[in-house]
Order: C-alpha cells, then structure tokens, then sequence
C-alpha cells in the first residue's frame, strides 16, 4: 500500500488518473473530481453507464455495478490492513462488506486478496472472477488473476488474464505495462527451455489435452496419435513421451513404452512420474498389459515440485503400506 493517492494523500492510489498526467488516485477522488475531461476512461465510462442503467426503465440485461464510495474506502482499510499483517481484522472487515455488499466487485476482489496473502490461489481466482463477473471490465481483477494463475502454473488461465488486461486496459496504465512485460518474459522463457514460441506452446498443450481426454476413454491408440502430434509441435514435453509410455504398456509394446519414458527422463530426469511409471513398465513379461486401474490421473508438476513434494517418496509409501497390509 505504498503509492497514496496524489490528490489526499491519505488512500492508497488504485487509479491512474488521465486528467492528473497518469499520477494514482483513489477511488473517491475519481468520483470527486469526475467531470467530461474524463471521457475515454474506463471509470467515467462505467461511471456514466451505471447513472443511465439506474435510471433507465427498460428491460436490458446490461450488467449494473455499485459505485459507492464509502465502500471503497472500507476496502483501501482492508487491503492496507492485510498489507501490513494484520489479517484477521482485514478479514472481518471484508466478511462484512461482503454480507452488505455481495454485488461489489470491489469487496470480492478484497476477498481475493486475502486469499493470495494466505497462499490460498484457487480460493483468490474464485473471488477474482466473481469481481469479473459483476465488472467485466475490472482491469485490477484480472491482473491478480493471472498472478494467482502463475501460482497454481495454470499458464493458460494466466495468459488469459494478463491478455484480458492488455485488451480492455489504458496502454499507458503500470498494470498493462507489466502484463505486457510478464507474457513477454514468459514468451522468452518457453522459447530458451521448451524451443518454441508461447503461442505454438499453447497449440500444444491443446493437442496433450485431447490426448488425455482419449487416455481417460482407454483409447489408447488415439492417444497416442495426439501425443504423437503435440510432439511435432513441441518436441520437448515430457509429459506427452510420460503418457505415451502408459499408453504403449497398455498395449502390451513394452519395448516402445520404455523408448518413450526414458525420452521424457532425458528432457527432465527428475520427472518422478515417468521414474515411477518405468519401473512398472519394467516389471511387465513381454506382452503383458500393463492394469489399467494402477494408473493415476496426476498433475504433475502442479501437485508435487510446486508443492515441493516428493511423487516418488509418496510412491514408496504406499507401495510399504500395501506390502505391510498384505503381510
């Protein structure tokens, strides 16, 4: 909560201000001083939209959002107070906006907030798009989005969002500039590691998931094909040479099985799952199949190096569990 509004000095500047040479102010400054100079700016524009929705006496479905000040000043306390640690009174607060104020976006991006501060993403996106859904054009929303996106390495959903705020947001705005910098950071990224641009990546993984919709059919040949196809447009995905081994042990191709799991060992040899997966295929006889209900739908990477857990020791586990059972 470092920036403070340029014009009071005491809120938290949220809004660049077009008429005040782009400097932040807070959301009630922007009401105090809203005048025609502003048009072209988000704020007045939805400012304006909402005064005619409210007067208006036909039956459009036009969304309304709640421009109400004091509000706005209660949620600036609670995100300071969250900035500062003190969370549990931070919550209390939103808790209780969020009772009077289910339909403000700002109070469910509050929400959001305090989520992220917890570590809790999936909970902060949940209240990010609720914010989204009553404004669609909540530039500040979408942004914390694709920042808890990146979180979870839901890479899809991030890109999303940080799109979504260079569309709908003011090319000369800090956030735009930053999402702008964040996709192309990330576009550098999956071209020095994965050898491919972020959009051909992206074609990929839409094929890697068609391929594990068919995995979840027991389909294995279709599978495969995808696989086969998400590969030709990145080579480097060790999931798809993971699951492709699966599917050829499930075929009874042992011999083909162990080719592709140790391709996707030789892009990450600390790809726990296809360590694991090998030393099952391993102790096939040749031609046997591999038991379709010893397979588990695991996101890899999400769930056990994010987390800084251990697939493999998870594994073991298990594996001395169910040994000491049967003895």
């Amino acid at each position: 909560m470092k920036n403070k509004c340029v014009i009071c000095s005491k809120a938290k500047g949220r809004r660049t201000c077009r008429v005040r040479q782009h400097a932040v102010i807070c959301s009630q400054c922007c009401a105090s001083i809203r005048n025609q100079d502003c048009e072209g700016c988000t704020y007045y524009t939805f400012a304006q939209q909402y005064q005619s929705a409210k007067y208006s006496q036909s039956e459009s479905k036009h969304f309304i959002i709640e421009i109400n000040e004091e509000v706005e000043q209660s949620v600036d306390h609670a995100l300071e107070l969250l900035n500062n640690k003190a969370f549990k009174e931070g919550k209390r607060i939103i808790h209780e906006l969020l009772n009077k104020h289910p339909r403000n976006h700002w109070v469910q991006f509050a929400m959001g907030v305090y989520y992220v501060f917890k570590e809790e993403y999936q909970q902060a996106i949940e209240y990010f798009d609720k914010a989204i859904e009553i404004f669609p054009y909540f530039v500040e929303a979408y942004f914390n989005k694709a920042a808890a996106c990146q979180k979870q390495l839901d890479i899809k959903n991030m890109v999303k969002a940080f799109q979504k705020v260079i569309e709908i947001g003011n090319p000369k705005d800090e956030l735009v500039n930053q999402a702008k910098d964040s996709l192309a950071d990330l576009d550098r990224h999956i071209r020095e590691y994965e050898g491919v641009s972020l959009e051909t990546y992206f074609k990929g993984m839409e094929l890697f998931e068609q391929a594990v919709k068919y995995m979840t059919k027991r389909d294995w040949k279709q599978a495969i094909f995808y696989f086969q196809k998400c590969l030709t447009v990145n080579p480097r995905h060790p999931q798809s040479y993971g699951n492709m081994g699966i599917c050829y042990a499930q075929l009874g191709k042992k011999d083909l099985a162990f080719e592709v799991l140790d391709k996707a060992l030789e892009i990450d040899p600390q790809y726990e799952l296809a360590i694991v997966n090998r030393a099952l295929v391993e102790s096939l006889k040749e031609g046997e199949i591999l038991r379709a209900d010893n397979i588990n739908s695991v996101e890899y990477y999400k769930e056990y190096p994010l987390k800084k857990k251990s697939y493999l020791k998870q594994f073991m586990q298990q594996l001395h569990s169910s040994i000491r059972n049967i003895e």
